[in-house]
């Protein structure tokens, strides 16, 4: 299988893993990376973007926690791709004629969406056969959007799902590929949930890919999609943080 990734130049510890546990097979070849480059916003237009729309306090928080927590370790992609062989499309216009020829002369099976890119339009969703594959940390029969993990735990959910979908047009509205689901642990905190949940879901895209190697596989289709979450605001994240000071403390 001739696979494509969707990437951004710096790619985080994490999503090298996914690349390098699809690697180890040798049923599964990757041989081109698209790279977005487009500009980024800077960390001050992005919290003005968000008071904007109420959420900038949250973004702000969120940075501070950054500065002070565990370092993740980040890689070069066109350094990574070519120690791995795999050609390169650097991009900041990821729609145009060119990007889009370039990635179909590479007769590509599937596409890999390992970060960047925002919503995929049509003309990358239907560039291959078996189209884009995409995680979402979340089960999209009751949530989709962002942040990971902060809505479950702000709505008291005994479990958390990751979804390795098919992407379709909209939001989270694909078709599940490979599902797995965990369960919230009452001294959970939105960091250790989200550690657990990432770290684990690491092979879960190649074994999507194992099942779209199965000609036999079907996909079943979610009948009725959740609710589409964004950015909380200050107050929400407060409101969470004390439901999970007091949770810990209960359970002690």
């Amino acid at each position: 299988m001739k696979i494509g990734i969707l990437t951004k130049p710096v790619i985080s510890e994490i999503n090298l893993k996914v690349i390098n546990t699809i690697l180890e097979d040798n049923n599964f070849q990757i041989s081109l990376a698209v790279i977005d480059c487009r500009p980024q916003l800077s960390f001050k237009k992005k919290v003005l973007k968000n008071i904007r729309r109420g959420r900038g306090g949250y973004i702000l928080i969120m940075f501070i926690n950054k500065l002070f927590s565990k370092k993740e370790g980040s890689y070069n992609t066109i350094e990574i791709c070519k120690s791995k062989g795999i050609d390169i499309i650097e991009t900041g216009s990821l729609y145009s004629s060119e990007t889009i020829s370039g990635i179909r002369e590479h007769v590509l099976d599937v596409l890999l969406l390992i970060n960047g890119y925002g919503l995929i339009k049509k003309e990358l969703l239907a560039i291959t056969p078996m189209g884009v594959l995409s995680y979402h940390h979340g089960n999209m029969r009751r949530y989709r959007g962002m942040p990971p993990a902060f809505w479950e735990l702000y709505n008291n959910e005994k479990e958390i799902s990751v979804t390795v979908q098919k992407l379709e047009a909209g939001l989270d509205s694909g078709v599940p590929i490979e599902e797995k689901t965990y369960q919230i642990n009452k001294r959970d905190t939105l960091s250790s949930l989200n550690d657990r949940i990432y770290n684990g879901s690491i092979d879960m895209m190649y074994k999507a890919l194992i099942k779209l190697l199965d000609p036999e596989f079907k996909p079943a289709k979610i009948e009725s999609f959740g609710k589409v979450y964004t950015l909380p605001n200050l107050r929400q994240w407060f409101i969470l943080n004390s439901k999970l000071i007091i949770r810990r403390i209960r359970n002690t």
